[in-house]
């Protein structure tokens, strides 16, 4: 029964770098997006240097620092 409960999760495991990866790939999927920069805190700074769009950095405005 155990089993089956994980077989659906994206990531089984996810580190930081990977999930600054997916930011960036994922920008377009906001719901996702915002629960990854707020559970890894992610500042704009971070975000930029990884290869983000200006705009959609500012765009998510207050999530991040």
């Amino acid at each position: 029964r155990n089993l089956k409960q994980n077989i659906n999760d994206k990531f089984q495991y996810m580190t930081r770098e990977s999930a600054l990866d997916s930011v960036i790939k994922n920008m377009s999927n906001k719901r996702e997006v915002i629960d990854t920069i707020t559970l890894f805190d992610f500042s704009a700074e971070e975000m930029l240097e990884a290869g983000a769009e200006y705009e959609d950095v500012m765009a998510l405005g207050g999530l991040i620092n």
